[in-house]
């Protein structure tokens, strides 16, 4: 008799997405990998979306649909993590779609390698879905490495692409309210497990477009990264002193970053995030400035942003210009 292969449940948080919604929920019901649990949150969407959703609940058992009231990605990520009856999980964002294996690849790999938790490459697309190598290898990496190369290299943090124990859940819920809550929450995931499995190929789908969490224009939410990157730091300060000056790297950069895509602006909403940055370089520039991660050209803007706010103006605007130059 063939043995019934465990229940994945895949989690997908809908807000305003119509133009991409049949082709994210077609790719999850296209899975080579049929044991499924696909559970939509339509997180108040204002336009059709809800009612798509509940469309393809009708003609497929196994899509479970959740309505609520608009509360954010973490919240409707939550509300389909309190529901869920799979042995693993996955996410999938609504205006992505995935490669028609990517399940059954993943699952391979935790069963190859006896691991909690897989994950593969995103696809980076942007008007199209390009054709990909999708015969790539697969291998197993200690959590040290995984950490350190998702920090240093600013990859693999997503909460998407990847194939999870349910257990990992058991404890530990996105934080509701919050912009780039994923990079948190997936170090912790990362610390939970002994090894995780890397496969190399892309088989998940991120579609980039306008106004999108990512691409979208400066806004308060960005600045959620500042407590999520400390966060991190603080983590590992305690709990793994050795990894501390990784995610030091990534909580300058992400400083760094914000108060370059906000220096020249003069938004009053935007002063007290500006004044949080240069206290917190001044916090941190000792230890920052010795970082054998930080890069040398950070250290100077490190350096013209504890001496002064105007002083980081325009030495950013000078690198600004060489940076035009060499284009």
């Amino acid at each position: 008799m063939e043995k019934t292969l465990p229940l994945i449940s895949v989690i997908v948080p809908v807000y305003k997405v119509e133009p991409y919604l049949r082709r994210c929920i077609d790719s999850i019901r296209n899975q080579t990998y049929t044991n499924l649990e696909i559970i939509l949150v339509d997180d108040g969407s204002p336009d059709n979306c809800g009612r798509i959703c509940d469309k393809y609940a009708q003609k497929d058992k196994r899509i479970l649909v959740i309505h609520q009231e608009n509360g954010g990605l973490s919240a409707a990520r939550n509300s389909g993590l309190d529901r869920c009856s799979g042995a693993y999980i996955g996410f999938v964002d609504s205006d992505d779609c995935i490669h028609p294996e990517m399940y059954e690849r993943l699952y391979k790999d935790i069963c190859t390698y006896h691991t909690r938790l897989a994950f593969c490459h995103p696809n980076m697309c942007y008007n199209s879905i390009p054709e990909i190598d999708d015969k790539l290898s697969t291998e197993c990496k200690d959590k040290e490495f995984v950490i350190l190369k998702s920090m240093t290299e600013n990859i693999w943090w997503s909460a998407w692409t990847k194939l999870y124990e349910r257990s990992l859940f058991e404890t530990i819920r996105y934080p509701e309210g919050k912009t780039n809550e994923d990079y948190a929450i997936t170090m912790y995931i990362y610390d939970m497990c002994d090894k995780i499995a890397i496969n190399y190929n892309k088989l998940y789908n991120y579609c980039i477009r306008e106004n999108s969490i990512c691409t979208s224009p400066l806004n308060l939410r960005k600045f959620d990264q500042i407590d999520n990157t400390l966060e991190v730091m603080q983590y590992m300060e305690q709990n793994h002193p050795a990894w501390k000056p990784a995610a030091e790297f990534v909580f300058i950069t992400t400083l760094l970053k914000l108060l370059g895509m906000s220096i020249e602006n003069t938004e009053k909403q935007y002063i007290p995030k500006k004044q949080e940055i240069f206290y917190l370089i001044k916090c941190y520039y000792s230890s920052a400035i010795h970082n054998p991660y930080i890069l040398f050209k950070q250290k100077i803007m490190l350096t013209s942003a504890r001496i002064s706010p105007l002083c980081f103006k325009l030495t950013f605007r000078l690198y600004s210009i060489i940076q035009k130059m060499k284009r």
